[in-house]
């Protein structure tokens, strides 16, 4: 890395064109990048915006929502497109016609024995 370079950090007071503000600084040397670093500046606009869905609140709200959601599809009853390709691979014959809870009942069965 040469020295000076240009730190950034979003949000901040600079817009950039197609949406999403930053702040840059200049480091001057190796010990001021690597101060700058430890006060959550950035080499590169990329990296700093990515620190925003990692570090911060939004990126812990949607890890934790992403968490609740496989949660949810552990509990839930299968969809039928489950239920179908369950059934095509088990060799569980059915139509239209056949119910989602019949369906899963043939597939327990098949299942079963």
């Amino acid at each position: 890395m040469s020295f000076p370079t240009i730190m950034y950090r979003v949000p901040g007071p600079h817009k950039k064109p197609r949406g999403g503000t930053y702040a840059y600084r200049g480091a001057e040397d190796k010990a001021e990048f690597d101060a700058l670093l430890k006060k959550g500046w950035f080499p590169s606009y990329e990296e700093a915006a990515n620190s925003l869905l990692v570090g911060n609140a939004a990126g812990k709200i949607i890890e934790a929502a992403e968490a609740f959601e496989d949660a949810i599809d552990e509990v839930s009853d299968p969809t039928r497109d489950e239920l179908e390709a369950k059934a095509k691979e088990l060799g569980v014959s059915f139509n239209a016609r056949t119910s989602d809870k019949k369906l899963a009942e043939r597939i327990a069965e098949a299942l079963e024995g």
